[in-house]
């Protein structure tokens, strides 16, 4: 089979036409421990948006009140699992779509991609979200005035919205809530040429390429790509800017960083052995480096005006902080994860679901809660577990085994519940 196209030169086949040309390699492996990795980050969604329920000292720029019961566990949880989790997240993103690139080529990734991301998130706008919107303005105005209305008054809304707009929140900029990060997919694959580009370009320097990505100095260039990224976002963080239909062009930035950086990595497997074998190296750093960037980002959000030298200090902080994290969990997934076992395959195919309707669960239980005089960690845990309790049972009992899943998989699925299934487990591969 010939085949003139530009796209051949790295992947030995058509990038664009898509069959693999013949006696060539294909990337066929299956990555169980990053696939559960991805899953995983979507799953800590139940716990992020959880602890935003009983913040003690909420952001700045996080205008929503809170439950009366509140406890700082939860601020320093909110901020561990934001520093890496969405950066992590897309880092994965962009490492399958270039495995999806070598197997489907560019027109079929496209075609997939638009099933399984833009319809989704179509379908997610019209019936997630304003069951999503409803339950958080519910749970807001409870938390706000004392009310516990299931449905809330047009009154207590306007009041509320005058609140909002006072205090600067973009009011007139619709919303895509927890569903943003399926809009930002669809941006970023219109990215792939040039992270095409990227990686034939970095194979004329292959050997030196590899020597870098095995380096544990790289988290420092990556860290000051990051910082670069999240100079405009005051403390070094981002935390609502992105969830509007407008995109935010510097959170797009910073989040196209991670996708592309993924992409590329995907075609170096030395990089994944390295992770896999500095797991230790990756840990101590991580418990070092997160006090530390927290520290530099309350700090910097404190100074008065403009102050350089604390917001330098935060963004390096906050840069290399997320990219040591992001190495930690990528090489715990490679190394003790990466094996087939009926969780991990549970985890994985579940994961989606779970993701899409939870939130609207979360801000349900926590408007439930909202009358009682509870400790916070035990009003977070009943959150987190009607969550989980009802998302995956929905998606084992109805969704997987009907057109939703379908829909969202490509397939449907006959999953046990994993702790029934016996002995399907290989041990780890070798990496």
């Amino acid at each position: 089979m010939n085949c003139n196209c530009q796209f051949i030169q790295v992947v030995g086949r058509c990038s664009f036409c898509g069959p693999a040309l013949k006696g060539l390699h294909l990337d066929n492996r299956r990555y169980y421990g990053l696939d559960a990795l991805r899953g995983g980050m979507m799953m800590l969604g139940i716990i992020l948006h959880a602890c935003m329920l009983y913040l003690a000292e909420p952001p700045v720029r996080y205008p929503f009140p809170t439950d009366r019961n509140t406890a700082y566990v939860f601020d320093v949880a909110l901020a561990f699992i934001h520093s890496f989790r969405m950066p992590t997240f897309f880092v994965l993103a962009g490492f399958f779509t270039s495995l999806l690139i070598e197997k489907r080529g560019l027109r079929g990734t496209y075609s997939n991609r638009a099933k399984r991301i833009l319809a989704p998130l179509a379908a997610g706008v019209v019936t997630i979200l304003p069951l999503t919107g409803l339950f958080m303005v519910t749970f807001m105005l409870g938390a706000r005035y004392g009310t516990h209305d299931f449905i809330p008054s047009f009154d207590a809304v306007q009041t509320f919205k005058q609140e909002l707009i006072a205090q600067g929140f973009p009011i007139g900029n619709p919303t895509l809530g927890h569903l943003w990060f399926l809009y930002y997919l669809c941006f970023f694959y219109l990215l792939i040429p040039l992270c095409d580009f990227l990686v034939r370009y970095s194979m004329r320097y292959e050997d030196q390429v590899k020597r870098w990505l095995v380096s544990p100095a790289l988290p420092m260039a990556f860290a000051i790509l990051t910082a670069a990224s999240l100079w405009p976002f005051q403390g070094g963080m981002i935390f609502m800017e992105y969830t509007f239909l407008m995109p935010h062009v510097p959170a797009l930035l910073y989040f196209a960083l991670f996708f592309v950086l993924g992409y590329i990595f995907h075609h170096y497997p030395v990089f994944l052995s390295a992770l896999a074998r500095n797991v230790l190296f990756w840990t101590v750093l991580a418990v070092i480096l997160f006090p530390l960037s927290l520290l530099a980002s309350h700090y910097d959000a404190g100074a008065p005006g403009a102050n350089f030298a604390p917001h330098l200090g935060a963004v390096l902080a906050q840069g290399l902080c997320t990219w040591v994290l992001i190495y930690f969990f990528l090489g715990c997934a490679l190394r003790f994860f990466d094996h087939e076992s009926p969780w991990i395959i549970y985890v994985s195919q579940s994961a989606y679901w779970v993701f899409l309707v939870h939130l609207p669960l979360v801000f349900l239980a926590g408007w439930w809660l909202l009358p009682f005089d509870l400790s916070a960690t035990f009003k977070f845990l009943l959150v987190c577990g009607f969550t989980s309790v009802v998302a995956f049972a929905t998606f084992h009992y109805w969704v997987q085994k009907c057109w939703i899943s379908d829909f969202l998989y490509g397939r449907r699925f006959d999953l046990d519940w994993p702790w029934r299934q016996s002995g399907i487990s290989r041990p780890p591969l070798q990496t």
